[in-house]
């Protein structure tokens, strides 16, 4: 197969470049196919170079003493970019200095070749120094890189000599795989001669690239010299000039910096102890194979994961431990089994890793290795048991579950028989939380009458206890249901969830709704019924004993009444005697919902003591409707019933009357009196009862019979079709008139009043109008004295409205002079005639 060519650029300073058409920094030369924009956005920001500050400063003229700039990074489209920079000296004119950049553009599709082959970069020896611009500006496609690798084969030799003990070489290695994600750079200045930088650094890369799992190389960009710190996109380490990284520098606060000229470590945060991998790469830095072996299991194991998985550090901690394991090193499984399962299930619950050949094995591996443990009396901790279950249930083979349930049985036989009752509620703990092993493992149990004794019974008591409310109680239900439905033909959890149950239902406030609520979760459940049947009949037994008839309203005695109509005959004959009373009670009441027309109470109530009475009519009130409406009148009656203790019978008319007006209004009490006038309850013979014909008149008695002013209303209720009803009306209304109106409607005795008062009035007035003054005959008197005029007596005028309304008081003449104190003469104590 034809594999796809590596291309070429050239850049330095020159008189023309494929660009620009006057002297200056281009691409001077390049591999027809390389795309412009790719060469003017993703290699122009890497062609260039500083030279190092104290070379300058000396005026160096061997080029070989100027360090090159190895770079290397995967472009945003895929390609791989290897190229390198160096220090060419004088430019075309001979008088500025210049640097001379070759880059070759890898496509994405052999970038492998590189990646799993260091010394394929590091390597390389294919880089040109200048260009002829006679040869043209066009560069030929190449098919290999020509390289060899130049590392020692001692390389923790090589790491000392540059100034890296085993910890130094953990952290740097820490920081480099930590930088591919936390947008950290890492910036090292090595401590040796600058003429030496770029190859120490090349050399370090180069360990560094090998300890380097291969998704983490194929984001990984470096630069082998900087004459100072810069954060470049692509680029995660940089080798730099002594003395270079200073505060105030190219780098942030929080990159990785490694000064080792200064002995200063920065921002590396690396706890002490075991650190899996970091240790793998220390012990095996001298062994390139073994680490290429890791490498390759991890690129086995994480074929198709995300991004985000293959690029985290905690991720190759935790292969690398699968890595030894799988190579025999039970040690590393010891050490935290737990952990170790805890790492294969995150693996096993990527999508795209869940039927991984290789984690599989694995998985069967540890399984095997925990049975030899228990088969050594080594029991395992509970959080393993977790972790071995999650797995069991994300792996899904057949045989390993088999196997699973089996160990479960023995773990929890061993368990409890060493008295280790922590550990053996952990596992049913555990177990339960996954319903497909838990159903198969009780399954097992059941095929065994000493299991289900030693297994089954104690810790079904146990789940049982520790449920506190109704509806956990239902829930635990549904789990036995639906892990193990044969628990619920067992005898012994029937006896103990059915007992469960009543309690936590007699602590329920809304016993009916519990009750109701209960029914309806068996009705929902399936494979339950013949377990459901006999707890229901329980239930509802319990249900009579418990609720308060008296408190039922409207919709709940409605659904008691649907409830109780739902059970077979044969129940009713197990109830005890308090229970039935309250069942033929209830359907008693019940009877009413078919009664057509009006009910006597003596009749209805006739079989019943005077306490069960009581209790039914306030049944009968808590079921009436509010507002009441006509189809309530027949029922309101039974309310108001009443038999004293020397059975005489009654009604308490008032309290109805005031019952219907407060809950009904005006309307409904019009209604309801008139209803009544036609039942034989309220009358006797043509009369109406004289206690609710009482009752009636101290209603409309009621603010001065206020019902009666207004016009309209007396009108309605005058056409309530009842003889002495009417009367009664007219009574009323007779005994709350003012006077003139009651003088008005006695019509004999108004006229004759009147005649008689006009009469009166008409002679009254004319004998008064008669009289003249009566002057006292002279007396003598003194000479000097003057005779007294006498004093004129003056008839007052009486209006006629008030002869008619007032007893009419008219005063003799003598009274009327007396006084004015004197007296007529020759008056008597007769009144006067005309």
């Amino acid at each position: 197969m034809n594999r796809q060519p590596i291309l070429q650029q050239f850049y330095t300073r020159g008189r023309q470049g494929v660009f620009r058409s006057n002297e200056g920094y281009d691409t001077v030369a390049r591999t027809p196919g390389l795309d412009n924009q790719f060469i003017k956005k993703t290699l122009h920001p890497f062609c260039v170079y500083d030279a190092p500050r104290q070379l300058q400063e000396r005026a160096e003229s061997d080029l070989s003493a100027y360090p090159e700039a190895l770079v290397c990074f995967h472009a945003e489209s895929g390609e791989m970019v290897l190229g390198r920079s160096v220090f060419v000296g004088a430019d075309f004119t001979g008088q500025r200095n210049t640097f001379f950049s070759h880059n070759y553009v890898i496509p994405a599709g052999r970038r492998d070749e590189f990646i799993t082959n260091p010394e394929k970069i590091f390597g390389v020896r294919a880089f040109a120094n200048r260009h002829d611009d006679t040869q043209g500006k066009e560069l030929p496609p190449v098919a290999e890189l020509p390289a060899q690798s130049t590392l020692p084969a001692d390389r923790k030799r090589l790491l000392g000599q540059l100034g890296f003990d085993e910890r130094l070489f953990k952290q740097l290695l820490y920081a480099v795989m930590t930088s591919l994600t936390a947008k950290k750079k890492v910036f090292i200045s090595l401590d040796v001669d600058i003429s030496a930088a770029a190859t120490s650094a090349s050399q370090l890369l180069e360990v560094l690239y090998s300890c380097l799992p291969y998704e983490l190389r194929r984001h990984f960009g470096f630069l082998t010299y900087s004459s100072e710190p810069q954060s470049k996109k692509h680029i995660h380490v940089m080798f730099v000039e002594k003395g270079s990284i200073r505060p105030g520098g190219g780098h942030s606060d929080k990159d990785f910096l490694f000064d080792l000229a200064l002995g200063r470590v920065q921002n590396v945060d690396l706890q002490e102890g075991a650190h899996e991998y970091l240790d793998f790469a220390w012990e095996y830095v001298n062994d390139p194979q073994a680490l290429a072996s890791f490498h390759a299991f991890c690129e086995e194991v994480l074929a198709g994961a995300e991004t985000a998985l293959t690029l985290q550090v905690r991720t190759y901690y935790e292969l690398c431990a699968l890595y030894l394991i799988e190579k025999g090193r039970t040690a590393v499984y010891e050490r935290n089994p737990a952990g170790v399962w805890q790492a294969l299930n995150g693996y096993l619950r990527q999508p795209a890793l869940a039927n991984n050949k290789r984690l599989l094995e694995l998985q069967v591996l540890l399984f095997h290795g925990e049975v030899s443990a228990l088969a050594a009396k080594k029991l395992p901790e509970g959080e393993t048991i977790r972790q071995m279950l999650d797995s069991c249930g994300l792996s899904r083979q057949d045989r390993l579950r088999m196997d699973m349930v089996r160990y479960l049985l023995n773990v929890l036989v061993r368990a409890k028989s060493s008295g280790q009752r922590g550990l053996a509620s952990e596992v049913y703990k555990h177990l339960s939380a996954h319903p497909e092993l838990f159903g198969m493992t009780m399954k097992t149990i059941f095929h065994s009458e000493q299991l289900v004794k030693q297994l089954f019974e104690g810790y079904a008591s146990e789940r049982l206890a520790a449920v506190t409310a109704l509806s956990g109680m239902l829930e635990e239900i549904r789990f036995w249901t639906k892990t193990a439905p044969e628990a619920l033909r067992h005898p012994f959890f029937v006896a103990e969830s059915t007992e469960k149950l009543l309690r936590l239902f007699a602590r329920e406030k809304n016993k009916l709704e519990a009750a109701i609520s209960i029914h309806q979760f068996f009705d929902n459940l399936d494979r339950a019924r013949s377990y459901a049947d006999p707890l229901l009949d329980e239930l509802d037994k319990s249900l009579l004993k418990l609720i308060e008839l008296e408190k039922l309203s409207r919709e709940e005695f409605q659904k008691m009444i649907a409830l109780l109509e739902e059970k077979p005959q044969s129940f009713f004959g197990t109830l005890d005697v308090a229970s039935r009373q309250k069942q033929e009670m209830l359907m008693h009441v019940a009877t009413l919902r078919e009664a057509r027309g009006g009910l006597h109470p003596a009749e209805f109530f006739r079989k019943w003591e005077r306490d069960e009475v009581s209790v039914q009519q306030q049944m009968i009130a808590n079921m009436l409707a509010r507002p009441l409406d006509a189809d309530c009148f027949a029922h309101v009656p039974l309310v108001y019933y009443r038999e004293d203790h020397f059975g005489q019978e009654g009604f308490q008319f008032a309290e109805m009357l005031d019952f219907v007006q407060k809950n009904g209004g005006e309307e409904t009490l019009h209604a309801f009196i008139q209803w009544t006038m036609t039942q034989r309850m309220f009358v006797e013979g043509r009369s109406l009862l004289p206690a609710y014909r009482q009752a009636l008149r101290s209603l409309f008695l009621e603010n001065k019979a206020a019902r009666l002013r207004n016009k309209e209303w007396r009108k309605r209720w005058y056409t309530v079709r009842h003889a002495d009803f009417r009367k009664l009306l007219e009574e009323v209304r007779s005994e709350t008139a003012n006077p003139l109106v009651k003088l008005f409607r006695h019509k004999t005795l108004m006229i004759s009043a009147m005649v008689v008062l006009v009469a009166a009035g008409g002679t009254a007035g004319y004998m008064l109008s008669q009289q003249k003054p009566v002057a006292e005959p002279p007396q003598e008197q003194p000479g000097d004295q003057q005779p007294v005029p006498p004093d004129v007596v003056q008839a007052q005028f009486v209006p006629v409205y008030r002869l008619m309304l007032e007893e009419p008081h008219i005063q003799p003449v003598r009274e009327a002079a007396g006084e004015n104190g004197q007296q007529a003469p020759g008056a008597t104590d007769q009144p006067a005639t005309p």
